[in-house]
C-alpha cells in the first residue's frame, strides 16, 4: 500500500484555508471538494511590520468559498485534471467552521459555512441546478461569534437534519432547526436552541454513540444527550456548567485540548469508540499533539502517540482492506514544520491493537478527508494546507 500525492491546486484564490469537504456535485459517482477560507493576513511584511491597509486590500482580491470539480474515475491523476470554480465571486466571507447538507431538500448538497474571528454569520449556499454558476448565499443567523465547527444532523431526534454547531468566542454550543422555508433571511429566532454556554469547544460529532437508538453530539471531549424532564439521572451525565435544560453532559476525557474527533468500531467489539486529537497542539498548547482512542463505557484511554505536531486530520478507514478500521492522523505546517509535516496510518491489526506506518512526509495537510477519490473502492485521502503556503492536495491510496 502506498499513498501517491498529487497537487491539484498550488495557487488557492484565498488564504488560511479551513473548509474542506468532499462530495459529489456533478453526480458522475466520485466526490468534488468544496473549500473555503478566511483570506489572507495582512500583507506585506516589511521588516517585522505589517501593513494592514495593503493586507485589506489584497483580501478583497481574493475568493473565500470554492469548489474543485473531479474528472472522474476514467481520467488519470494529475493536477491539470481538477478544475476549480467559485462559489461566491465577492471576497470577505471571512469562513471558518463549514459543513454539507441538503439545506431545501431538493437532493442537492449545499454548502454551509461559518465566520471566522470576529465574524457573526453563518450562511447557506444554495447549489444552483448549474453548480458552475454563482450559488445563491443565505444568511441563517448572526446570534454568535467565530464558529469553529458547524455539522449537519439530526441532533434533537426529531426525523429531520439541524444546522449544529460551536461558537468559540461566544463560549455556546447550539444548533437551529430548518424552517420550513428556508430561504428566509435570517431564519427565525425560534429555531434556534442553546445546548450548552460557557464552553469554547473544537470537534463535533452526531452520532448514535451508545446505540439507544437516539443520536448524541460530541462537542469537545463531552457527550451532550437531550433527555425528558426530571430523567437526568438515567443518562449517567450532569447538568448545571452551562449545560441547557432538557440536555446532560459526559465527560469523556479531561486535559485534552482542541480537539478533533472520529467515531467508528475500531478495536471490533460491535461498539462505537472515540477518537481524539489534539488538532492545535502545541502551537496553542502546552504539550504535542496526542492522538488516542477512547473505550466506553468508562472510556478507557489508549493513547497512540504524544509528539505530533498540531494533527488536524483525524479519519477512520478500512486503508488496507482487511475489513478493520485504520486510523489516519496528519500534522499542519504552518511554517515551522513544512518540510517535517507527517502523514500517519495507525493499521488496524484486531482487537485494538494498531501497528504505526509513515503514508506520507513533507507535505502538511488541515482538515483532510478519507474518501475514494479515483472510484477504484480503496479509500483515498483529500485536503488542504491552512496557511502561510496554500494548496489543495490528494494522496491516491495504490496497491
Amino acid at each position: 500500500m502506498n499513498f501517491e500525492h498529487h497537487v491539484i491546486d498550488d495557487s488557492p484564490p484565498s488564504g488560511r484555508l479551513f473548509v474542506c469537504e468532499p462530495t459529489d456535485i456533478t453526480g458522475n459517482g466520485v466526490p468534488d471538494l468544496i473549500v473555503g477560507g478566511a483570506g489572507s493576513e495582512a500583507l506585506p511584511v516589511i521588516g517585522d511590520r505589517s501593513i494592514p491597509l495593503i493586507g485589506r486590500l489584497f483580501r478583497r482580491l481574493e475568493t473565500d468559498l470554492f469548489w474543485y470539480e473531479n474528472p472522474g474515475p476514467d481520467a488519470p491523476n494529475g493536477t491539470s485534471e481538477w478544475e476549480r470554480h467559485s462559489i461566491f465571486p465577492k471576497s470577505g466571507l471571512h469562513i471558518l467552521g463549514g459543513t454539507i447538507g441538503d439545506v431545501n431538500g431538493n437532493g442537492r448538497a449545499d454548502a454551509i459555512v461559518g465566520q471566522a474571528f470576529g465574524g457573526s454569520d453563518i450562511y447557506w449556499f444554495e447549489q444552483p441546478t448549474d453548480p458552475t454558476q454563482q450559488w445563491t448565499k443565505r444568511l441563517i443567523a448572526d446570534d454568535f461569534s467565530k464558529y469553529h465547527d458547524l455539522a449537519f444532523g439530526d441532533v434533537d431526534n426529531d426525523g429531520e437534519p439541524e444546522v449544529v454547531g460551536c461558537s468559540q468566542e461566544s463560549e455556546t454550543i447550539f444548533y437551529y432547526d430548518v424552517p420550513d422555508d428556508p430561504t428566509r433571511s435570517p431564519w427565525p429566532d425560534e429555531c434556534l436552541t442553546v445546548i450548552c454556554e460557557e464552553t469554547s469547544d473544537e470537534g463535533l460529532a452526531v452520532v448514535d454513540i451508545d446505540g439507544d437508538g437516539n443520536n448524541e453530539l460530541i462537542a469537545g471531549t463531552s457527550i451532550y444527550r437531550q433527555i425528558s424532564d426530571g430523567n437526568q439521572a438515567q443518562n449517567g451525565g450532569r447538568t448545571g456548567d452551562g449545560v441547557a435544560a432538557g440536555w446532560s453532559s459526559e465527560s469523556i476525557v479531561d486535559g485534552w485540548d482542541w480537539t478533533r474527533v472520529a467515531v467508528g468500531d475500531v478495536d471490533d467489539d460491535g461498539e462505537l469508540e472515540v477518537v481524539f486529537t489534539e488538532g492545535d497542539s502545541p502551537l496553542l498548547g502546552t504539550h504535542m499533539g496526542r492522538l488516542g482512542w477512547f473505550d466506553p463505557p468508562d472510556w478507557e484511554p489508549h493513547v497512540l502517540d504524544d509528539d505530533l505536531y498540531c494533527p488536524h486530520t483525524v479519519q477512520l478507514a478500512d486503508f488496507d482492506g482487511n475489513g478493520s478500521l485504520d486510523i489516519y492522523v496528519a500534522e499542519m505546517g504552518l511554517g515551522e514544520n513544512d518540510e517535517s509535516a507527517q502523514h500517519l496510518l495507525f493499521r488496524n491489526e484486531g482487537g485494538g491493537e494498531f501497528r504505526e506506518t509513515v503514508a506520507s512526509v513533507g507535505v502538511p495537510t488541515h482538515e483532510a478527508k478519507a474518501v475514494d477519490v479515483d472510484g477504484n473502492g480503496r479509500p483515498d485521502i483529500i485536503g488542504k494546507s491552512y496557511e502561510p503556503n496554500v494548496h489543495v492536495d490528494v494522496w491516491y491510496n495504490e496497491p
